[in-house]
């Protein structure tokens, strides 16, 4: 019919937009100028000066901080070394800090891939109507509510190889492990925590994302006689990319600088010394060295830095390409 929206058939019978020639509402783009952004602007103050005291001094200070020798110790003066710590970390230090990035790649590559790969499935099976849903959701989504100590507790004491329930399962099979202090173990074990406490939330971004999908779509899906592999695999995969890009970047930089519940579980020892472990204990504990463990966040900030930019520039190319 004449005046809708035409229909772009390779990107699942989405609208693509208003055709040429409709009429579109007129904006006038003088409304804000001069005093009328005041109002605006004082809105933003408070929001501005949270982020500038806690999130831009905070990240100046640091980089200031790794070309010092700063020890945190009062009466012991910090002076300017330049890039001393950072030759040190890259020659002196260097086998501990190779181990530490490859620890922080493999852990934030599998925690990234694992708790995607299973969100999407539950939340592919959470969306569908049936008895006990609403349970399932808030069972699911409960751990994202813990805070870090108590899930890194919880699962030392279900961990515990002496007498707790895992211990308990294998001395049934006649077997034993360490677990949390195993050179095998730990770190899978850690990375299946880590993905057990932020499961909830990104379930929820890839439910969010799926209701929004209009139904009409699976309707025509089913009409046609798709089966429920094609229409996840045509349909919802599709349609939830944008929730894929939030919750694989979010996955990624926030697995990048896990520190606190590796602390909590194995203190960076058998194999998780991640580059966030490796700096709190460079700054907090034994030399309690800061300008040395400030350079070590600056180097964890830029792989941060290079692992998301590009994966964000591609996830933005697939949401433009199937949408």
């Amino acid at each position: 019919m004449a005046g809708l929206p035409t229909v772009n058939r390779g990107s699942g019978g989405i609208p693509s937009g208003p055709q040429r020639g409709r009429s579109r509402p007129m904006v006038s783009v003088g409304v804000f100028r001069g005093r009328a952004r005041l109002p605006i602007y004082l809105l933003m103050l408070p929001g501005a000066l949270i982020y500038l005291v806690l999130g831009i001094v905070p990240s100046v200070a640091t980089a200031v901080i790794s070309l010092t020798n700063y020890t945190g110790v009062p009466g012991i003066p910090a002076n300017f070394v330049g890039i001393q710590n950072y030759v040190q970390a890259f020659s002196i230090d260097w086998p501990g800090v190779a181990g530490s990035i490859v620890d922080t790649l493999v852990f934030g590559i599998a925690v990234t891939v694992v708790q995607n790969v299973l969100a999407l499935l539950l939340a592919e099976m959470l969306r569908r109507r049936m008895p006990g849903v609403a349970f399932f959701r808030a069972l699911i989504f409960l751990p994202a509510v813990l805070g870090v100590t108590v899930v890194g507790l919880i699962w030392a004491l279900i961990f515990n190889p002496s007498g707790g329930p895992a211990a308990n399962l294998l001395h049934v099979f006649h077997a034993t492990s360490a677990f949390f202090g195993s050179n095998t173990w730990a770190l899978p074990l850690v990375i299946f925590v880590q993905v057990w406490s932020s499961l909830g939330f990104t379930v929820l971004v890839y439910l969010s994302g799926m209701n929004a999908i209009p139904g009409e779509m699976y309707e025509a899906a089913q009409l046609d006689g798709g089966s429920s592999w094609n229409v996840f695999r045509f349909v919802t995969f599709p349609m939830i990319a944008p929730s894929m890009t939030v919750d694989v970047l979010l996955a990624a930089v926030g697995s990048l600088n896990v520190y606190n519940l590796i602390y909590v579980l194995t203190d960076g020892l058998y194999h998780t010394n991640t580059l966030g472990m490796f700096m709190f204990n460079s700054a907090f504990q034994g030399s309690g060295d800061l300008g040395f463990g400030a350079t070590l966040s600056m180097i964890l900030f830029l792989i941060t830095l290079l692992v998301a930019l590009p994966l964000q520039k591609y996830l933005r190319k697939r949401e433009a390409r199937v949408l």
